[in-house]
């Protein structure tokens, strides 16, 4: 689909819709939840949520406004075709910039149509995550309050503005800076320069790495290193929220182990014993037990043992200097959809926040 600028034509709005746009027209983000834009959108004529609803359509919210104005935060909003078309209007957008703008509103996540324009607000997003934008990011864009963004994954890390925002929507602070922790952004800046190069494979082998890490981390969150980085970012040692900011120049150091294991070729046991002991050093100097640390590995190696990784030709993920991507065995093929989040991706099936009898 094309772009469209904000001057475009609104859609129609049928009879009983709207006819014309409010008062203050508000620009949506690119890849913005609707429930932020439409927040936004409400207090730019000096309203609250819950008092612009009616004009979306039809919906069942809570009695209590103050719940209602904490949607955004907690929830994403749903339209039908006929309830787009009324937002299309009110912000004299067209329903295509809409579309292009809103990940929600996109063509399969409409409600069922009917007579009536209608919204709802599930439990939670169809799709992705509820995280802030950096704050730095949205003052660039010309707005100053929160705004949340559909998100593939449970956070987001801003390098220019060193921003780190998550899902965790009810904890403080709700942008974290990392200033003070220069290894976390390096360590995201090398798991974006692993995707480039590799692609999907890239980002399949950054999510095993971070797996691993997340299992050491829950049998020991009292890793002196760990328990430093959250504390010079104001956050809990042993939160879960913390986890993922503390654990991620680890990650990245096993993500690159993780590569040079893929590009061995023939894998018999003396190397993959060789190739563990390099990596039992690692873990020693992160303060971690290698025999905690060694189980997630041979896990790992379970499913990436059976064949040596198979070298494609070049394309547009390969890096310089001849560098090609490497094919990951069958274990990290079952993806039918989409994935969100760095525990969907990996061949690892356990999730941050388990507890360690349950991984």
């Amino acid at each position: 689909m094309g772009g469209a600028a904000l001057g475009d034509r609104p859609a129609l709005s049928g009879l009983y819709g709207p006819k014309q746009p409010l008062p203050v027209l508000v620009q949506p983000l690119g890849g913005e939840s609707t429930g932020s834009f439409v927040n936004r959108l409400a207090h730019g004529q000096g309203l609250h949520l819950d008092q612009l609803l009616t004009r979306v359509g039809f919906g069942q919210a809570s009695r209590d406004p103050q719940r209602v104005r904490a949607y955004p935060q907690l929830t994403e909003m749903y339209v039908n075709a006929l309830g787009l078309e009324y937002l299309a209007t009110l912000c004299g957008l067209s329903v295509q910039t809409l579309q292009e703008a809103l990940p929600s509103l996109e063509q399969r996540h409409l409600l069922p149509e009917g007579e009536e324009a209608v919204w709802k607000w599930p439990l939670a997003p169809r799709e992705g995550h509820l995280v802030p934008l950096c704050s730095g990011c949205g003052l660039l864009r010309g707005v100053t309050e929160l705004v949340w963004m559909i998100s593939p994954g449970r956070w987001r890390m801003c390098a220019r503005h060193l921003e780190w925002t998550d899902d965790h929507r009810s904890s403080e602070p709700v942008t974290v800076s990392l200033e003070r922790v220069p290894e976390t952004v390096s360590a995201q800046q090398r798991r974006e320069t692993l995707q480039q190069h590799f692609g999907s494979v890239g980002g399949q082998l950054f999510a095993d790495a971070f797996q691993v890490v997340v299992y050491c981390w829950t049998c020991l969150p009292d890793a002196e290193r760990w328990v430093q980085r959250a504390g010079s970012v104001g956050l809990e040692a042993f939160s879960v929220r913390a986890a993922p900011l503390v654990v991620l120049p680890e990650a990245a150091q096993l993500a690159k182990r993780m590569l040079d294991f893929e590009r061995l070729g023939e894998r018999d046991r003396s190397l993959r014993e060789k190739w563990l002991a390099g990596v039992r050093r690692d873990m020693a100097a992160w303060g971690v037990d290698a025999d905690v640390g060694i189980e997630p590995l041979r896990q790992w190696l379970s499913h990436h043992r059976e064949q040596p990784a198979q070298l494609g030709p070049q394309n547009s993920h390969a890096g310089g200097s001849g560098t090609r991507p490497v094919r990951l065995p069958g274990s990290h093929e079952f993806h039918a959809q989409p994935v969100w989040d760095l525990g969907e991706l990996s061949c690892l099936r356990w999730q941050l926040g388990q507890s360690a009898c349950e991984m």
